[in-house]
């Protein structure tokens, strides 16, 4: 399937926040199996995956891995997915997944993205999709902070290993009048909420929408404005969004960007998606127990935010006003800095309440 055909007839089914966060550095190629489960939020009759072989953001202090850090040369041996009516079941029925008619693919070094064709499913809201896969190679992305339990074949044992590509969307061809995105970090990706639990803030806004809105959680973990403002393949699969929410900063701000480059590049991203076509919706810089110089950073960039500084977003949610303890401790995270369940259903509750998506 073409990508073009993909996105013109599928969208995210799943809010598990999805992205490429490294590469495996292996010496010499290596065959893997891996399993994991993503719940889906709508179900439909046809499925497609997507994926690709770059990194979408820099992790950690940036000498591991950086945004477009292209992924060598691999190939899926095998995959397969299926439907169960609860997490780590097996599947009823396993279907083989293919690509361009083939089981299986060759993946180039450094290749965009790439999609499967597609799988009668006829699934259902609230099932899980079981997903397996066998890879071989030295160098492809893996999602190490996916908020997902993933597991490895060893032998005859599972065992946990996040050392699999994993999809970037689930997409379904079931219609919705209204793609959305949330593109952020791994307070986005839900990195304060249990694994499996679906309970991160962007997991909850999906349940109290419409069902004719569709959700595409983009959220890695270590993400910065600045890697979204290279304008690469992460922020290429935002625009394909009709409402994007934009939450990014932190982490910015936790490697020493000042607040006035932090706004800069929240300005490109923002040029960038309404030059796309899309409507943003900008969130202030959640409160991360920010002290001292950083706090001061964190008050400039929320300052502009609030105040229109940052040119072309059609709405600003405060995130930082519901996550942040009372003035004058208002840099404090009532919640913790990547914020738990409780903190989530409060921010969600909040966006639902604003309803920013709409015109």
């Amino acid at each position: 399937m073409t990508i073009e055909a993909l996105y013109s007839g599928y969208f995210s089914d799943s809010v598990t926040g999805a992205a490429n966060q490294l590469l495996t550095r292996d010496e010499s190629p290596v065959t893997r199996t891996g399993r994991t489960y993503f719940r889906l939020s709508h179900g439909g009759e046809k499925y497609a995956l997507l994926f690709s072989n770059r990194t979408d953001a820099t992790y950690g202090d940036g000498s591991i891995s950086a945004a477009n850090d292209p992924g060598g040369a691999w190939e899926i041996l095998s995959l397969r997915v299926g439907r169960t009516a609860v997490r780590g079941g097996e599947a009823a029925c396993w279907r083989a997944v293919t690509f361009d008619g083939a089981p299986t693919r060759l993946v180039r070094p450094g290749e965009g993205e790439f999609a499967s064709d597609p799988i009668p499913l006829g699934a259902a809201g609230g099932e899980y999709l079981a997903y397996e896969i066998t890879v071989r190679g030295a160098s492809y992305p893996y999602h190490d902070e996916l908020a997902l339990r993933v597991e490895c074949r060893e032998g005859d044992a599972w065992r946990p290993d996040k050392r699999i590509p994993v999809p970037l969307m689930i997409g379904s061809d079931r219609p919705v009048g209204l793609r959305m995105g949330f593109l952020g970090d791994s307070i986005t990706q839900g990195c304060g909420t249990a694994a499996d639990s679906y309970t991160h803030w962007a997991a909850k806004i999906a349940e109290g929408l419409p069902p004719s809105v569709g959700v595409w959680d983009l959220g890695i973990g270590y993400a910065r404005a600045y890697d979204a403002a290279t304008d690469g393949g992460w922020l290429a699969r935002a625009k394909r969004c009709g409402v994007v929410n934009v939450c990014l900063g932190v982490n910015d701000l936790n490697r020493g960007r000042t607040g006035a480059q932090v706004t800069d590049d929240l300005r490109t991203v923002v040029r960038a998606l309404k030059a796309a076509g899309c409507r943003v919706i900008l969130f202030t810089v959640p409160p991360f127990n920010f002290e001292d110089a950083r706090r001061g950073e964190w008050s400039a960039v929320n300052a502009a935010i609030r105040g229109g500084a940052v040119e072309g977003a059609d709405a600003v949610f405060d995130f930082a006003a519901v996550l942040g303890e009372e003035p004058p401790e208002e840099n404090r995270a009532r919640w913790g800095g990547h914020p738990n369940a409780e903190g989530c259903a409060a921010a969600a509750a909040a966006y639902l309440r604003a309803r920013p998506w709409e015109a």
